[in-house]
């Protein structure tokens, strides 16, 4: 098996968590715990068994720093503007996708889940129905996506940055 291939169905693997996420986010604008445990778990094993032992506990360090950094940048957003714009569900999915993509791969998660979640936002415009700065959207499927094009661009041995530029 060629390990593009070998690749893409590794970016596969985490669906199984990651559809009932976006759904339930969708449906109840929760993104449960359990599921986003169960994400970082799994993370850590495909991390520890594609990369070592040792790579388990650096996963779980950048997962770390990026829960640090969306809980802040969640803090700073509400203290702006009175309202939360980023659910603490949202900010744990991201950390455990980090286990995933690593902290290089985050930028491509966050603006292909940016990307889609506008798209939804236009979607909305066109087919009539109220869409502006109020309004609320879940954004667990749009991180599932994310997370899902981030692992399947270094799957591709494509170079994230250059995708983000191109994308961006």
């Amino acid at each position: 098996m060629s390990a593009a291939l070998s690749g893409l169905l590794l970016a596969l693997l985490p669906l199984p968590l990651t559809l009932p996420a976006g759904l339930i986010d969708l449906r109840s604008r929760i993104i449960p715990d359990g599921l986003n445990l169960g994400l970082l778990g799994l993370g850590l094993a495909v991390a520890a068994w594609r990369d070592g032992s040792g790579a388990a506990p650096l996963a779980l360090a950048q997962a770390i720093l990026a829960y640090g950094l969306f809980y802040g940048l969640r803090a700073l957003h509400a203290r702006a503007t009175g309202r939360i714009g980023l659910g603490l569900g949202d900010v744990k999915f991201i950390a455990a996708a980090t286990v995933w993509t690593g902290l290089a791969g985050l930028p491509v998660l966050i603006l292909a889940a940016s990307l889609s979640a506008l798209a939804a936002v236009g979607a909305l415009a066109l087919a009539g129905r109220p869409a502006g700065r109020d309004t609320a959207l879940p954004f667990g499927p749009f991180l599932a996506l994310g997370l899902h094009v981030g692992l399947a661009v270094t799957a591709l041995g494509l170079d994230a940055d250059r995708v983000a530029g191109a994308i961006g």
